[in-house]
Order: C-alpha cells, then structure tokens, then sequence
C-alpha cells in the first residue's frame, strides 16, 4: 500500500466534501443538534406530571394528611375532589377509560374513624396499566406514601397511648433499623451521566454509517468508481483515502458534542483521556468500517440508505445506549454483542463516571478493533471480487 496514493484520493474525497457545502454544515452540525435533543429527551430517569384523580370520601383528618403526603410527590399532577361522593367516583373511572388521567386514588367512607379506633383501613389505588412507564412508577410512589404514612400514624399512637414520650422516641420505635446510602460514581444519579455516552456513541454511529455507507455507491451512480477501478489503486487504498476525510469529520464532531455535553448538561471528562481517545478512534474506525462494507454490497445511493437504516434501527434499543442490557430479554440480550456500540457504551460510561484505565475497557477495545478490521477487511475482499474492480 502506497501513502501517496492514499493522500491524493483523501484531498481528492476532502475536496469533494468542501465543495458540498449544505452537506458539509448538515454533518458538523447535526451531532450538536441530536446531542441537545437527545440528551434532553432521555436525560430525565424519573417520571413526572402523571395525572391522578384523588376522590376523598372520608373527609377527615387522617385523609387530609394522606392528601398531603401524596401531593408531596413530583410523580403527580394532582386532581383531588374533596367531599366527593360516589357520583365523583364513577366519572373518575370513566375519565380513566378515556385515557383522561392515569390513575385514581380512593380514601374510603369512614377510613378516619375506623383508624381512630384501632381498626384497619383500606385506600384503594386504581392504575392504567397500559402505560408501561407510567403505571409502575405510580406504583412505587404510592408504596412509598402508604409505607410513610403508615409509620407517622404508628408512631402517633405511641405517643397517644402513652408508650413513649416524644416523637423521637416514637419514630425509633416505629422504624429501628436506618438505611445508610452511599451512591458512588454518580453521587446525584444525574440521568445525563448515564443516557450521554450512549447519545454520542448512537450520533457517530448514525452520522459514520449512513455517511460511510452512500460513498462508493455515490462513484457507481456518477460513474467515477469505473475510473478509480482501473488506476494503480488498490482497494485498500481506495477504502483507506475514502476513510480518512470521515475520520477526521467524525473526530471533530466528537469535540463539539463533548463540549455541547459539559456546557449544557455538566458531563465531563476527568482523567484517562488516553482511555477515552482510544475508545472513540476504535469505535469510529468500526462504525466507518461497517458503513463501508454496506456501501460495497449496495448498487446505489438508495439502497446503501435503506441497509444503514436497517442495520442502525436495531441499535437504538439492543446496543444498551438509553437503558442497561439487563432490561432486555434473555433471549434477545446476546444479539446486543453484535453491534460494536453495545462495547463503546459500557466502557465509555466506566471512562467517563469511573475512570476506567486500559486493562478496564481492554475487551471493549479489542471487540471494537475487531469489527473495524473483520469489516475493512470484508470490504476489501468483496471489492477484489466484484467486476468493475481491477
């Protein structure tokens, strides 16, 4: 392989991708783009605003406090009928057939003063389950307001029986044994500093495939690869110079969607930048790699679009960039091993929140170097074999 002929073509590709101006600002520009859009669509863990309808039938002192525990929860937007009757009841449950909110909360007739004379009380929780997000966060939100309530009306009766004499007492009793929590790596559980690294890696992904992939189906559609397959280039250098231009872009897209990543959402880097360089130069020759092998098997600009397309939709959910691999299916989870962003997001996420030194990420990067050579050199290969090359 001769470097001068691997020079010419890339000014030769960096030409082309100057003189294409609209194209050139489009690939600069949309990784910041998706990086906001992204970031701020998946950056937040917690659901909120879920509509919930609570009918108070009780209308007591104990149902008030109840009232006031679960409007503590950013989980709800509240809707409460006070002194409601049943006629509130049966519209609250038709309003949820009609997807008008998400769920109900009904504090039964009497429950103060069943609970005042030491008899149990029952609130019941009607939930749309047809919401997959919605409906188990209401669900643990509720869990948590009937786990707290129950222990302020125990430690309450303590102190009216006479068991104990202070409110300190009463809530040591109540609840003995404390919790003591120690959150490392990501102290806040800042939902940016676990949805970005997978949000860049899905970006370069998108951008060096696609990108990639209509190359040399562009020169078959112009009828300039004809004239590149009977030059002294081999198709290695073919690939090479072609590859290099995308590179470079893919490089400076990663700096600008780092810095769009520390000044709006606060995730940086701290340490190892040889670990996280390593990693996007790896994965960036993989993701290119792939983008040619599609582009060599595709007959036009066309249908190179539509295979990218079809290797990059999977992605989206298996490759663990939004959530963590252990969501998916047991029997879907080993098809994540497939795509080299399933290996960037893991050991990017360990760079970035642990830094993670090289013998951390070192099967990462060796799965990622593996797809870049298996897929440069399938490339070559079926380059080498197809009629219009030399």
């Amino acid at each position: 392989m001769r470097l001068r002929n691997v020079y010419h073509l890339s000014v030769k590709e960096f030409l082309h991708m100057i003189r294409d101006r609209r194209t050139l600002v489009f690939l600069l520009l949309m990784p910041t783009v998706l990086t906001v859009v992204f970031a701020s669509a998946v950056g937040n863990s917690k659901v909120t605003g879920i509509k919930m309808r609570v009918v108070d039938l009780d209308h007591g002192k104990i149902a008030e406090e109840y009232l006031k525990d679960i409007g503590a929860a950013e989980t709800f937007a509240l809707e409460i009928k006070a002194n409601a009757t049943e006629a509130d009841l049966t519209q609250a449950e038709e309003d949820l057939d009609r997807d008008k909110i998400k769920a109900i909360v009904v504090l039964p007739k009497d429950l103060t003063t069943n609970l005042m004379d030491g008899a149990g009380g029952e609130v019941k929780a009607i939930v749309d389950g047809s919401d997959t997000f919605a409906a188990p966060a209401v669900l643990r939100e509720l869990g948590g307001v009937a786990v707290r309530h129950n222990m302020k009306l125990a430690a309450g009766f303590l102190l009216y029986e006479g068991i104990v004499k202070s409110e300190q007492q009463a809530k040591l009793r109540v609840a003995p044994v404390d919790l003591k929590i120690d959150v490392r790596y990501n102290p806040e559980l800042k939902a940016q500093n676990f949805t970005m690294p997978g949000v860049i890696g899905l970006i370069l992904q998108l951008l060096t495939v696609i990108v990639m992939a209509t190359s040399i189906a562009r020169e078959r559609e112009r009828g300039t690869f004809e004239q590149l397959s009977v030059t002294p280039l081999k198709g290695a250098e073919i690939f090479i110079g072609k590859l290099v231009p995308y590179f470079i872009l893919s490089l400076i897209d990663t700096v600008n969607v780092m810095i769009v990543a520390r000044v709006l959402f606060g995730v940086s880097l701290s340490g190892h930048y040889g670990v996280v360089t390593a990693l996007v130069v790896v994965f960036v020759l993989g993701s290119l790699g792939i983008g040619q092998l599609i582009s060599v098997v595709s007959k036009n600009q066309a249908q190179a679009v539509q295979l990218a397309i079809f290797y990059t939709m999977p992605v989206f959910v298996l490759s663990g960039a939004f959530a963590p691999l252990e969501t998916l299916p047991g029997n879907v989870r080993p098809i994540a091993y497939l795509f080299p962003l399933t290996y960037f997001c893991r050991s990017f996420r360990a760079a970035l929140l642990r830094q993670a030194t090289f013998s951390d990420v070192g099967f990462d990067l060796l799965a990622m170097f593996a797809f870049a050579v298996l897929t440069f050199g399938l490339s070559v290969l079926l380059l080498r074999r197809q009629p219009t090359s030399r």
